[in-house]
């Protein structure tokens, strides 16, 4: 039985534009870690002078505006989504003539072998219907020194949220995150990856979600394609009590970044 995170017509449409995705970033930006997540990211890639970049599943491409000043000027970069609506959100948001766009199915990638010096996959792969197949083809562009960024999360991902959902409603089921984690997560990435790669190396990223606000908890939860209309109609009031009995909600976050490659 197909799985809806790896359902292409569900992925479409959850990724249409930007709208869904901004939902869950905005809880994140209650993250109290020191460093943003992306420009932890991009501090952890090593892309050198004149490099070819190619990045599938850019989404509204915060790693590019998050990390702007600190871009060098001379790499050639292709930003890819398999949306037109998230690819016409970011270029808006990133407002930059030297960068590309492009639609891509990563399961195919529209471009000559060894091409790319740095390929970049973030907390996309696990929306894959075929993840060896976007694998090869990944490996196939790199030229043979290339490096391939992807990350994600750990099966324990915001699990404090998982709990409040359940506690709310435990018809609901909610378990994204494992679900996610289980086609490609912290645990199993480098199994997967060492299949093309052999190199793989993970870092890792723990932060903690403080929130004392409702609702970009439920924004963030109706957001997902695992949410049926009507399921969560009193859900606002559940998490606005919750809060007001502790003053804040605490959401431990798992996420991390393989650094892959044949060199």
């Amino acid at each position: 039985m197909e799985n809806k995170i790896d359902n292409p017509n569900l992925v479409k449409e959850q990724y249409k534009n930007s709208s869904n995705l901004d939902a869950r970033i905005n809880l994140h930006s209650f993250n109290i870690n020191k460093i943003d997540w992306h420009v932890w990211c991009f501090e952890k890639m090593n892309i050198p002078e004149g490099s070819k970049v190619l990045e599938l599943g850019c989404g509204n491409g915060l790693l590019w505006t998050k990390n702007k000043q600190v871009i060098k000027k001379n790499l050639d970069i292709t930003l890819s989504d398999l949306s037109e609506g998230m690819l016409k959100g970011a270029k808006e948001n990133i407002n930059n003539p030297n960068i590309k766009y492009q639609i891509i199915d990563v399961q195919d990638i529209p471009y000559e072998d060894e091409c790319f010096d740095v390929v970049i996959a973030r907390h996309m792969l696990y929306h894959v219907p075929d993840i060896d197949k976007a694998l090869s083809e990944i490996k196939r562009v790199l030229k043979p020194n290339g490096k391939f960024y992807v990350s994600t999360n750990g099966s324990e991902n915001m699990k404090e949220l998982r709990d409040l959902v359940n506690g709310y409603n435990k018809d609901t089921k909610y378990n994204p995150q494992k679900v996610f984690a289980d086609k490609f997560g912290i645990e199993n990435g480098t199994e997967i990856l060492k299949r093309y790669f052999n190199n793989v190396k993970l870092e890792k990223f723990d932060g903690q979600i403080v929130v004392d606000k409702a609702e970009p908890v439920v924004g963030y939860v109706t957001s997902g394609m695992n949410t049926r209309k009507g399921t969560f109609d009193g859900f606002y009031d559940y998490v606005k009590a919750e809060i007001d009995k502790a003053g804040a909600i605490k959401i431990n976050t798992r996420s991390g970044m393989f650094m892959a490659s044949n060199s």
